[in-house]
């Protein structure tokens, strides 16, 4: 029989997606987060070769669906408060490659893919912890007129527009620059003409440091004080 519960008695759990050009730092995030456990396909972990973080490798489907079985099913799982995965974009690559070796048929390889790399997020969204998503930088330019605009890169056009809709914030990882001409790194909560992005918490300045940990404390605040108000 379907239990009739209230919104205010759902646990809250955040889940983030980081988009950002290669050597910003998506991947070095993963240790500015409480208690993770890393989900990944990337051989560029260099980053977190001192942090001592457990990790999981994602080398085909199988092994994608053996993690979130383990996920649901384990108590292992307990101990750790968010599960980092890096990247979403590698780990869809992935996929398709393992998808491509069984058929020779294209698009019926990117169309399994698509399905399956739905199930994957949706099931880590499901785990009952934080989860943060690290993707690639796609660069699009507009037949027309040359726009340029700037999204999550994932492997076919099926995934890559739907992609941004999973998650409840799309963040871009950016660069800045000081008027001594020094480089700093920040992050964008909000869309623009050129980036995709959101922040459906509402708790988030338009920009933020680069720090996740800080970042989902921020978010979890805001909602806390919001019912508090009501």
């Amino acid at each position: 029989m379907i239990k009739l519960t209230s919104t205010k008695d759902i646990v809250r759990f955040v889940n983030i997606l980081i988009y950002a050009e290669a050597g910003w730092g998506k991947t070095e995030q993963c240790k500015h987060a409480p208690n993770p456990l890393i989900i990944s396909a990337e051989g560029g972990l260099l980053t977190l070769t001192d942090e001592d973080i457990p990790l999981m490798e994602i080398n085909n489907i199988a092994d994608a669906t053996e993690v979130c079985d383990w996920l649901d099913m384990s108590k292992e799982p307990e101990k750790y408060t968010t599960v980092c995965v890096d990247s979403l974009s590698e780990i869809a690559e992935v996929l398709l490659s393992d998808e491509m070796k069984k058929t020779k048929d294209a698009r019926q390889a990117y169309g399994i893919m698509h399905n399956e790399m739905s199930m994957f997020i949706r099931r880590l969204r499901a785990a009952h912890k934080d989860v943060y998503f690290t993707a690639k930088q796609k660069k699009v330019v507009a037949e027309v007129g040359g726009a340029i605009n700037y999204m999550p890169a994932a492997p076919g056009q099926m995934l890559l527009q739907a992609l941004p809709y999973f998650f409840d914030e799309v963040l871009v990882g950016r660069y800045g620059k000081l008027s001594t001409g020094e480089i700093y790194r920040y992050i964008q909560t909000n869309e623009d003409r050129q980036y995709t992005a959101k922040d459906r918490s509402g708790t988030l300045q338009k920009i933020v440091e680069p720090d996740l940990g800080k970042v989902i404390e921020t978010i979890k605040a805001g909602k806390r004080l919001t019912q508090q108000e009501k």
